[in-house]
């Protein structure tokens, strides 16, 4: 039997199957395209300083850290590692830097901070590893608080970090 201008029963429900599967596709993709994050992260640094004087306060910072709390289940337990400087003028601070970040997947992402004389802190990624590969997108943080250090020269604290980010 021949249907003309009508569909068979098979045919629609395949067809609806596909546009199902397709629209299930699109959504998982945007779902997934975009992450939101905000993390506590502890860590403990060093510093080195390179000059003190009443023109400029410089040095270097380098820290590891551990999250201690996150919003995305990928977050949580992944660490860090970051290298940069810190200086003073004209009773100013700022600072730049870069973080390496290790999941616990072992996903590995790289990014930059900075800390300008005026405004927000800002984080932006670099480039990433596996799942992170093509991150992009950033965000800023805070010290949330720090206590003595244990030893000159070094420094313990607690920061949150929040942000978005994208994968392809």
């Amino acid at each position: 039997m021949e249907h003309r201008g009508k569909l068979r029963p098979a045919a629609v429900r395949g067809m609806l199957r596909v546009a199902m599967l397709a629209a299930a596709a699109t959504l998982s993709t945007a779902w997934s395209a975009e992450v939101a994050y905000d993390i506590t992260v502890c860590t403990h640094g060093r510093t080195a300083m390179l000059e003190s004087n009443p023109e400029i306060t410089a040095f270097g910072v380098e820290s590891w850290g551990i999250v201690t709390n996150a919003s995305v289940p990928q977050w949580e337990k992944a660490t860090t590692h970051c290298v940069g400087y810190t200086r003073v003028v004209n009773g100013k601070g700022s600072g730049k830097g870069v973080c390496k970040w290790v999941f616990a997947n072992g996903d590995t992402g790289v990014g930059e901070w900075e800390i300008p004389a005026v405004g927000e802190p800002a984080w932006t990624w670099l480039m990433g590893s596996a799942g992170m590969k093509g991150v992009q997108g950033g965000g800023t943080f805070r010290t949330v608080f720090s206590g003595k250090p244990v030893e000159p020269g070094t420094s313990q604290a607690c920061r949150r970090d929040w942000g978005k980010y994208t994968l392809p």
